[in-house]
């Protein structure tokens, strides 16, 4: 069983290194990333709601580790008693740093909850992946929304959930973070890089082919957050001038990360660039610089690509 831990932790530094963080700033940068991201939560739902959104937040990366093929190769590889206890070893480990961060937050019936879920979950196995295509609202071209849409489909119903109870508890600030979390699930979409081929036999200019990724972007991104901003408009009418200011800045930053998402094609985004991404959406008079910096290196990369004619 140990060897399985040690095997998972060094595949875990080299898909990290793949992705071009250095050895001494891996966990550096992770830990960093996730006291951000657990702060945020905080901050933006408020003191009422934020610790059940950020359980649920735990319990869903949690539930990843339950998916039926995974498990099955498990079960292949081990006794059942040690596929019980690898499970929720598993689960304990992956919980620990929600927990030590809900101990900062003196959110102590929390954590007993937290790992109570997480011993629960290691006893199933759950289809996460399926045979059946699930419709979608958007097109196929481009693939981003559709695909990402089939992956986190089950999402959508609670980022729209959080919007109603932000309404029935008249919580504005939890009505904004629905909004938030909507449109990082959908900048999300944009981190899959499709295959060479597919950028190469677009018979238009690189500039053209950016306009049409970004204004279809836009689009979907419209459609998906209809429902949240025009109830937030109705039941929140005196803030209306934030929740526009704040739906501006999403689209925004939704079409930054289009237009990022080449700035090193074919290849993933590297760290250099993807810090450079995440301090610009904390900080928005460097999304101003950094938007033709993206520009610049996306249209270079793709004009290498959509000129190449072999």
């Amino acid at each position: 069983m140990k060897w399985y831990f040690v095997l998972q932790f060094k595949m875990l530094n080299r898909h990290l290194k793949d992705f071009g963080i250095p050895t001494l700033l891996i966990y550096p940068t992770l830990v960093s990333i996730f006291l951000l991201l657990s702060n945020f939560v905080f901050y933006a739902v408020g003191e009422s709601y934020a610790s059940y959104v950020y359980l649920f937040i735990a319990i869903s990366v949690i539930i990843k580790l339950g998916e039926r093929k995974r498990n099955d190769f498990l079960k292949l590889s081990f006794t059942q008693k040690k596929y019980a206890s690898i499970r929720a070893l598993e689960n304990v480990l992956l919980a620990t740093p929600f927990a030590l961060y809900l101990i900062y937050e003196k959110e102590y019936w929390y954590i007993v909850y937290l790992y109570l879920v997480g011993l629960l979950l290691s006893k199933f196995t759950l289809d996460l992946s399926t045979s059946y295509t699930i419709p979608t609202p958007f097109g196929k071209k481009p693939f981003e929304f559709s695909l990402g849409f089939r992956n986190t489909f089950f999402l959508y119903p609670i980022i729209y959930f959080l919007t109603y109870k932000s309404i029935e508890v008249k919580n504005f600030n939890l009505g904004i973070f629905s909004l938030l979390l909507l449109f990082v699930l959908l900048i999300s979409y944009y981190t899959k890089i499709e295959n060479r081929y597919f950028v190469w036999m677009f018979k238009y200019t690189p500039k053209t082919f950016l306009i049409e990724k970004i204004k279809t972007g836009v689009i979907y991104a419209l459609f998906s957050s209809a429902p949240i901003v025009v109830s937030l408009g109705v039941f929140f009418y005196d803030y209306i001038g934030i929740i526009i200011v704040v739906q501006l800045l999403c689209f925004l930053y939704l079409i930054q990360a289009i237009i990022a998402k080449y700035c090193d094609f074919p290849m993933q985004i590297t760290l250099p660039n993807s810090m450079i991404f995440g301090m610009s959406m904390s900080f928005l008079p460097l999304a101003l610089l950094t938007f033709r910096y993206f520009y610049r290196k996306s249209i270079q990369n793709l004009t290498s690509v959509l000129n190449d004619k072999h």
